[in-house]
């Protein structure tokens, strides 16, 4: 198991960056989608408390709830990620053809498909506080959406990247779903 000095969700944010830039902590995009997503997840809360009086008490309540439930995946997720990855990269260190690669690769492109729907999730609960934000808080909405988009992009991103690694045709299977995900973001992003 990937430890290499503990959790993602207990470095600073100093170290946090820096680690990005050294490959052994195996933090490429994947995590960085993550951690968009769990900070997009985060503003949108910030502006549910300010919308607070405008939301319905159990509208309010419930939201807050799914919001923390998914910056807390977010941070959860960035650590499979990191876990994924680092199998992908040890096993295509032993034999790239052997069936274990494509096991690995099909779980490093899996996990980021994930991060994805975390992240399509969290846009359509942005949507839903949109009528309620007070005009002091519609720009950290704005941040919100534009950190949980660049989240999905990159999750999609990173899945893409391992399907030359698959058979054609599971690579085809893989192509369809991020297709399909790509047509979502669509659709939060037009309404």
């Amino acid at each position: 198991m990937l430890d290499r000095e503990g959790s993602i969700a207990d470095w600073t944010v100093s170290q946090l960056v820096e680690r990005m830039r050294r490959p052994r902590y195996r933090c490429g995009g994947g995590v960085a989608a993550c951690l968009s997503i769990a900070q997009a997840a985060a503003l949108t809360d910030l502006v549910r408390r300010a919308a607070k009086q405008q939301l319905p008490r159990e509208v309010a309540d419930t939201l807050a709830e799914d919001l923390e439930r998914i910056a807390v995946s977010a941070l959860a997720q960035a650590e499979r990620d990191r876990e994924a990855l680092d199998g992908l990269l040890r096993t295509l260190r032993l034999d790239q053809g052997s069936p274990s690669a494509a096991v690995a690769a099909e779980r490093a492109s899996a996990v980021p498909l994930e991060t994805a729907d975390l992240g399509l999730a969290l846009a359509a609960l942005i949507r839903s506080v949109l009528p309620h934000t007070p005009p002091f808080a519609a720009s950290d909405l704005e941040a919100a959406q534009a950190l949980c988009r660049a989240g999905i992009e990159a999750a999609l991103a990173m899945a893409r990247a391992n399907l030359p690694l698959l058979s054609p045709e599971r690579a085809e299977v893989l192509q369809r779903e991020i297709f399909q995900r790509r047509g979502r973001l669509s659709e939060h992003a037009q309404a």
